[in-house]
This record gives structure tokens, sequence and C-alpha cells, in this order.
């Protein structure tokens, strides 16, 4: 089978429904660790709750973000709910970092699903140019849904580089009064191409990201062993 037979060639990036579960067990299991057993039902209230007043003061965000897709708005109105609870609980800092460590955990396994990494890295031919084209149609269909705008896509022998110049996430959740989440996103990548990069012969590095103030998203995928010892950088 070629690259682009597979069954997800050049779709958005979607959160894959295998992983759903395993995410549910994630927050939960990070929710016991936060607030302990018999906090959990008071605050899943709370969340809710928190929930549907966001969706009544913020409208016209729901409804961008629904033209990018119905999932996209209930994801920003159920982590900024969350963001929004804990905050009043822990505090900012406390509350980002309670959902970037659930980010990261779900990132394990999402990761390698988003990719069908199985499927890609049985694929014929070389398996990085494969993932490079890959990631060529998946970004290319994500900035024609609108969730991110490119500028530039450079493919190389041995290097793919994509600058993301706009993010639907920085700018709904800067929007709605939650601008820590916006690295969100940056986080579980951080987590989950190290699950992947050995599978398809290739190293990342990221130097830049919107999200952290810079003029871009600078994704950067190496062919194994050619990447600059630049890792560290990674945001």
């Amino acid at each position: 089978m070629r690259v682009q037979e597979m069954s997800k060639y050049g779709e958005p990036l979607t959160f894959p429904k295998e992983v759903q579960g395993r995410q549910i067990r994630i927050v939960l299991s990070a929710m016991r660790e936060e607030i302990g057993v018999l906090g959990i039902m008071p605050f899943l209230v709370r969340v809710l709750a928190e929930q549907r007043r966001l969706g009544r003061a913020h409208p016209d965000l729901v409804a961008q973000a629904a033209r990018i897709g119905p999932e996209v708005a209930k994801e920003m109105l159920l982590l900024t709910a969350l963001f929004n609870v804990t905050v009043q609980r822990e505090g900012r800092e406390r509350a980002y970092e309670f959902l970037k460590r659930i980010f990261q955990r779900v990132a394990v396994y999402s990761m390698p699903a988003i990719y069908h990494i199985d499927e890609l890295v049985a694929c014929e031919g070389d398996t990085f140019e494969n993932f490079k084209a890959f990631n060529k149609a998946m970004f290319e269909a994500m900035d024609r849904q609108g969730t991110w705008k490119l500028d530039a896509v450079t493919d190389e022998p041995d290097r793919l580089r994509i600058r993301v110049v706009t993010c639907a996430n920085v700018d709904l959740f800067t929007a709605i009064g939650a601008p820590e989440l916006g690295r969100l996103g940056c986080d579980h990548d951080l987590a989950g191409y190290p699950v992947i990069l050995d599978r398809v012969r290739a190293e990342f590095r990221r130097p830049e990201t919107l999200a952290t103030g810079c003029d871009c998203c600078d994704f950067n995928f190496y062919r194994k062993g050619t990447a600059p010892p630049t890792e560290h950088l990674n945001r």
C-alpha cells in the first residue's frame, strides 16, 4: 500500500476515537490526584455549570469555533471550564499544570493513533518520506479547515519544515480569557512525538511557537541522524 492510500491520508487532525476511553480514565486519575475521590463529583458539577456559563457569555466565540468543527467548540468550552474551576481552587499556574499533565499523559496514546502509525510504517517505500507526505497532507488539510494557517512548506530530502502562522487554539483561548490553554497542543506534541519518531525514522525540532509569543510555530521533521543538537529548545 502507498502512503497516499491510507484511510486517513489528507484528512485534518482529529482526536482519535479509539483513545477516548483511555482519555477519560487519565482525566479521572488526574482528578483523584488533584482533589481526591470525594471531591470529583462536586468538581464536575462546578465544571458543567461553568461550561454553560461560558457558552452563554461567549456565543460569538462558540460560533467561531463551531465553524471549524463542532468538536472544537465543545473542547474550547470544556477545557476553559476545567481551567477556570481549577483556578478558583489552585491558582492559574497550578491549573495550567493540571491540564498539561493530562494532555501529556494522553499524548503517549493519541499521537500513534493520530498518525495511524502501524498502517503508516507498513506502507511501501521510504518510511521517512512517507511520514513527510502524511504530515504535509494533514497540515494542508488543517489549513483548509481553518484550524491553522501555513505560510511555508519546505520539503527537502532530509527535512520537512512547516511554518504555522495562525492557530485557532491560541486565538480562541486568548479571546475567552485563558491564553495559557493555547499551549496545551504544544505540550501534547512534546510528549507525543518522542513515542513515534523512532518508528518513522525521524527527529522533531520546534524552536518557536505562537503560544509562547513567537511569530510562527516552526515545525521541523528531520531524517533520523540529521537534526541539529537543539532538542532542548523545543517548545
